[in-house]
């Protein structure tokens, strides 16, 4: 709460009582007869304080700190567990993506889906054309291109 008066200064130590019987004391008490804005702020100010007096004096179950430590021992293990569990998953993630990967290149090494002409590519265009007239094996083709080299 902001209070824009000038006596404002003494309300915490009105509230505390430190504001000692004095000539500022006493023009403070006759200031709050007609500032409502001192009046709910020394309300405001009063009410904290008694918060605070209340939470010293306040009694706690004897298992309170046990509690308190294990709730706070098993959110520290479940974040662990957490990034565990994702590490986990990402090694799987990759484990079987490399496992496709591999058994799509076994399975396209021996079972070429190319033609004749395509594994002859480094033929002459006459050699081409006497393939694609003939119907020889992937092997024959193969063959006749490794001797080309």
């Amino acid at each position: 709460m902001e209070n824009s008066c000038h006596y404002s200064v003494y309300v915490d130590s009105f509230v505390h009582g430190e504001l000692e019987e004095s000539r500022p004391c006493r023009d403070f008490e006759n200031h709050l007869a007609t500032c409502n804005e001192c009046k709910e702020e020394i309300k405001a100010v009063s009410q904290v304080k008694e918060a605070l007096i209340n939470s010293y004096s306040m009694q706690l179950d004897e298992t309170f700190n046990y509690h308190v430590l294990n709730t706070l021992r098993k959110g520290k293990h479940f974040e662990e567990r957490k990034e565990i569990r994702i590490a986990v998953e990402d090694i799987i993630i990759s484990f079987a993506t490399l496992l496709a990967v591999v058994l799509l290149g076994i399975q396209l090494f021996h079972n070429p889906k190319v033609s004749s002409v395509e594994m002859a590519g480094r033929l002459t265009n006459i050699e081409k054309s006497s393939l694609e007239q003939s119907s020889l094996s992937k092997d024959q083709v193969l063959e006749l291109v490794l001797r080309s080299k």
